[in-house]
């Protein structure tokens, strides 16, 4: 199964040394998979990549499909440089955008044989040696998936002495395509009001997330956000409505009708601990929320979670840019501030230093009266290097412990 790749682009997209703006800015391109997806399927990087690319034609989305042989070699050490070198390699099957992207990637699928086709669009491709080309012509452009799950709240924030309305959106993007957004517009429209459009750009695919303002106290807007890449921009989401507080941010409260905490912060144990060979991890997560307001919560807690990955892995783990392998859905129990109990559930944590998106779970019991689903949009976690020596000694330590925060965590 194809994998998402994670990629990041400016306003143009440079692809391998070409310059990509709009489908007709480079006629043909080299067909190379993008380094990070290498690093994840290779597991090594000894000073570059190479690849040998073979095209296999185009798939079923209609995109250049390939398939590709990654090898690094990593020098030993010794007197005069002359110790033992090791080579590592690897295959994958690659699908590309039409701009030379990693748009997913995954197991090899055949043979490491070029397959020369051209598409009803005048696409082609072909091979000269071990090197795969995208002769383009007119591709069928495709623009991402509108985002989904428009989540918004509106509270005081301070700059100075002056205090404003703040409107904080976060949403959830399709998975084939949340790699290659490059940025996403978010606006905020009045509902039977002259005050102002408030609109807003993302630049970074890393955040599913951003903010408005001034708001206007006491208004209704329509909230929705478009996604926009190389291909396109998305259909307009599902307006989400919401009315903000007076300009004291006192209906806050009143208007939540969800449980929230804004700081979710803690600590990654693995055991037995992250390294070049291949092991099961018993996961132990410690965390703390912060912030918590509505009808259920109390203002804090703390919680651990008991998790395992589902497979053997190694280092490249903290590279990946899914959750395959993937962890199983981890026994959660929090303990709430002011003796208002324990709330137990389970909780599904992705492990990776990637972008990725975030955690969803459901709780009971405690000070929530029925059981209710838990979600944050993003996760945002550190380790230390993985197989890398380290001290005086260059000894080469297993990793056992990283750290971890998200964005806003929802009880609704």
């Amino acid at each position: 199964m194809l994998r998402k790749a994670v990629v990041s682009f400016a306003a143009l997209v440079i692809v391998s040394g070409v310059l990509a703006g709009t489908a007709s800015a480079a006629e043909t391109l080299r067909l190379y998979m993008g380094e990070g997806p290498a690093f994840a399927v290779l597991g090594h990087w000894c000073g570059g990549i190479q690849q040998e690319v073979y095209e296999t034609g185009f798939g079923s989305h209609g995109y250049p499909i390939g398939n590709v042989q990654l090898k690094t070699t990593c020098g030993g050490s010794g007197k005069g440089g002359g110790g033992h070198s090791t080579t590592y390699t690897a295959t994958a099957s690659v699908e590309w955008t039409w701009f030379g992207e990693t748009r997913s990637y995954g197991a090899m699928s055949g043979s490491l044989e070029a397959k020369p086709e051209t598409d009803a669009f005048g696409d082609r491709l072909y091979n000269v040696g071990s090197a795969a080309f995208l002769e383009k012509g007119t591709p069928p452009l495709r623009a991402p998936a509108a985002p989904t799950n428009i989540g918004v709240s509106v509270g005081l924030a301070e700059s100075g002495s002056s205090e404003y309305l703040r409107m904080s959106v976060s949403w959830t993007e399709a998975p084939e395509t949340e790699a290659l957004v490059t940025y996403s517009t978010i606006t905020a429209t009045p509902v039977g009001s002259n005050g102002p459009v408030l609109t807003t750009t993302t630049s970074s695919n890393y955040f599913r997330e951003g903010a408005l303002a001034p708001a206007e106290p006491n208004t209704r807007y329509d909230v929705t956000v478009t996604n926009t890449d190389a291909e396109g921009t998305s259909e307009t989401s599902t307006p989400v409505e919401v009315k903000t507080p007076n300009s004291d941010g006192e209906a806050e409260k009143e208007r939540r009708s969800y449980n929230t905490c804004t700081a979710n912060t803690g600590t990654i144990k693995m055991s037995p601990g992250l390294s070049e060979t291949p092991r099961v991890q018993t996961i132990t997560i410690s965390g703390s929320l912060a912030g918590c307001e509505g009808p259920d919560v109390p203002e804090s807690g703390s919680y651990s979670l008991k998790d395992k990955t589902t497979e053997p892995v190694t280092c490249s783990y903290l590279q990946q840019s899914t959750t395959t392998p993937t962890t199983t859905a981890g026994k959660l129990a929090v303990t709430w501030i002011e003796n208002e109990g324990v709330s137990r559930g389970t909780l599904t944590v992705p492990i990776s230093e990637a972008s990725l998106s975030g955690i969803t779970g459901s709780l009971s019991g405690g000070p929530f009266p029925a059981t209710a689903p838990m979600k944050a949009a993003s996760i945002y976690e550190s380790f230390p290097q993985c197989g890398v020596p380290q001290g005086r000694k260059g000894t080469i330590k297993p990793i056992k412990s990283g750290t971890f925060s998200t964005s806003e965590v929802e009880f609704r």
